[in-house]
């Protein structure tokens, strides 16, 4: 993996008398870009295998399939003609999880290092660092951390029946699919730390130019594409995994965190996004109230005439901050991260409602 050496970063600052001035934050000799230009785990591990990397992913993909192999040759739990249904819907689950965690992992951090330049527009500091507002994406410790944990916790239903044999399988298939889902769950983590801290700075928000999310869009949508890579990926799983309770105990307080995480770490940006709306608004209503004094005091034709520009004027600047949006993504998006996880929930409790019946 290459690093660039860092160079001036333009920040928004603030002049003596209030007006934004372009300032640049000075360059260390020697220094490195590391932070948001880093890989996550999984790309670091594809990267250092030799051999095409989309061999290795199709591996990746294929160890669900080689647990069910070995479950039904080697432990016999199954036979090769009687496997359950369930079973099968479950590998197909896991296997699009691992896809999906490999893609949305690399993505994020593809996306990090792209809003970068996005975030200086908006971000306004004596001594702006945008790198560390998302740093930690190359970390391997948490990563690591997370797949033990995952993979000790997982087998414990088998290893409490007495399948000492089946525990053991599960633990070592665990541990390495487990590589995937932890990275993508890591790298989730550290874009809502990340938007957290964005939310928390002073932003500037400044030259609303038809563009409705105040040049939050890249922000918004790197926040959307964290969203459903960790519902596409964990949700399946708790809807094909009913016969393995740890894996949708985990599945169901990972969902739950996440869309919790979500709108918490977008709140601070919800709020300054809502201030910038409502100072339009009154901006707009100053010149309502402007216009309006002189038609009261002589409310004749000629006198409301005179007062048509302004009208006008406040019109227009209260049409444009009634555009303003109230997230950093627009209402289509926020309506459809609502349908996605009003309709994971429900069908997960409807599955909880079925399961012990057998439907």
């Amino acid at each position: 993996m290459s690093h660039k050496a860092a160079t001036h970063v333009p920040v928004q600052g603030r002049g003596p008398d209030g007006p934004a001035l372009d300032t640049a934050a000075p360059a260390v000799p020697g220094r490195q870009s590391r932070r948001i230009q880093a890989d996550p785990l999984t790309e670091r591990i594809l990267a250092w295998l030799p051999g095409p990397r989309a061999v290795w992913v199709g591996v990746w993909a294929a160890v669900p399939w080689l647990n069910l192999a070995i479950l039904t040759t080697w432990a016999a739990t199954w036979a090769w003609d009687d496997i359950p249904r369930a079973e099968v819907l479950n590998r197909t689950a896991v296997t699009f999880a691992i896809l999906l965690s490999l893609w949305g992992a690399a993505r994020i951090a593809t996306g990090l290092r792209r809003l970068q330049d996005d975030l200086v527009q908006v971000v306004e500091q004596e001594q702006p660092d945008v790198e560390r507002l998302f740093g930690g994406i190359d970390n391997v410790i948490a990563p690591l951390l997370l797949t033990v944990t995952v993979g000790l916790v997982l087998p414990l239903d088998e290893l409490l029946r007495g399948e000492a044999t089946e525990a053991a399988i599960q633990l070592v298939t665990w541990l390495v699919i487990g590589i995937p889902l932890a990275t993508a769950l890591w790298a989730y983590l550290v874009l809502q730390v990340g938007l957290t801290r964005l939310g928390r700075g002073h932003l500037t928000l400044q030259g609303y130019h038809g563009d409705r999310s105040l040049g939050l869009q890249p922000v918004g949508r790197l926040a959307f594409t964290g969203f459903w890579t960790l519902f596409g990926a964990v949700g399946p799983l708790v809807l094909t995994g009913f016969s393995d309770p740890p894996v949708v105990a985990v599945g169901i307080a990972v969902l739950v965190a996440g869309l919790v995480m979500f709108f918490v770490s977008l709140q601070g940006l919800h709020r300054q996004m809502e201030a910038v709306k409502q100072r339009e608004l009154d901006r707009a209503l100053t010149l309502y109230q402007r216009a309006y004094e002189q038609v009261q005091l002589t409310p004749t034709l000629e006198v409301l005439q005179q007062q048509a520009g302004l009208l006008n004027a406040a019109e227009s600047l209260e049409k444009r901050a009634e555009r303003i949006q109230a997230w950093p993504f627009d209402e289509a998006t926020f309506a459809r991260v609502i349908t996605i996880a009003s309709s994971v929930a429900a069908v997960i409790i409807a599955r909880l409602i079925l399961a012990p019946a057998g439907l």
